[in-house]
């Protein structure tokens, strides 16, 4: 699944497409700003459930859908307020990761700025190409 609505969420969709077998795009309640050829749900996320992983969506129509893995890719390249939405462990406003780029949650993933450290984009890269690398990974297991 990927979560947004806009051209970040839709180029994001387009590259993810090509790594996994079936993929969605949740708006959580916006409109899509273009047409697109991706299977699209627009209906609000009232919570995201899973133990060890991400496992399903709540819908806030009381309705689930199974998902194996979730990219953020809402507005532009932020979400430290939607990361706290979804229990993503932050720290003075920085999502909290491990060396693969890997947050609390399993199969969700950050990098660059929002990570913390130094704000440079050499260093968004950098990590960048860590957390791509883990997530390929992730996806082939």
């Amino acid at each position: 699944m990927v979560i947004g609505n806009g051209e970040f969420a839709l180029n994001e969709a387009k590259e993810l497409s090509k790594l996994v077998k079936n993929l969605k795009i949740l708006t959580n309640g916006l409109d899509l700003v273009t047409t697109t050829d991706f299977e699209y749900d627009n209906r609000k996320i009232k919570k995201i459930h899973g133990t060890t992983n991400v496992e399903k969506i709540e819908f806030e129509d009381g309705e689930f859908l199974e998902v194996d893995g979730i990219f953020i890719a809402q507005g532009i390249a932020g979400g430290n307020d939607f990361a706290k939405k979804l229990g993503i462990i932050t720290k003075d406003e920085k999502i909290v990761v491990n060396e693969k780029m890997e947050t609390n949650i399993n199969g969700i993933f950050a990098c660059g700025d929002i990570a913390g450290g130094i704000y440079q984009i050499n260093k968004a890269v950098y990590e960048g190409a860590i957390a791509g690398l883990n997530v390929v990974e992730y996806i082939k297991k």
